[in-house]
Parts: structure tokens; sequence; C-alpha cells
């Protein structure tokens, strides 16, 4: 699988460990910059959402 993030606070070491430990590749956008991956942040905006309304 694919991890994306923005290379902002999950940029390390043992994040990108973990990661390959369970067969995940991690691919960076540039810094602070979600809208790269808006499909993902969509998801999260409508999670919080629904979480917040509980």
């Amino acid at each position: 699988g694919l991890y994306y993030t923005d290379n902002g606070e999950l940029k390390s070491d043992v994040m990108e460990e973990w990661l390959l430990s369970r067969g995940t590749d991690q691919r960076f956008t540039a810094p602070y910059t979600s809208a790269h991956i808006g499909r993902v942040e969509r998801m999260h905006r409508t999670l919080m959402g629904k979480a917040r309304a509980m």
C-alpha cells in the first residue's frame, strides 16, 4: 500500500520503519500542503465532523 503525508510532523525514521514493516511505502507531498492530497483531507474532514456530532 501507499501512505501519503505532507512532509510535516509524521516524517520520521520510526514512522518509515513502521510502515515498511507492514509493506507500505511512504510518499511525500510538499511540506504543509494538504491540498495535494485532497481526497484524504476531505475524508478526514467528513470523519471529524461525524465524530464531533456524536
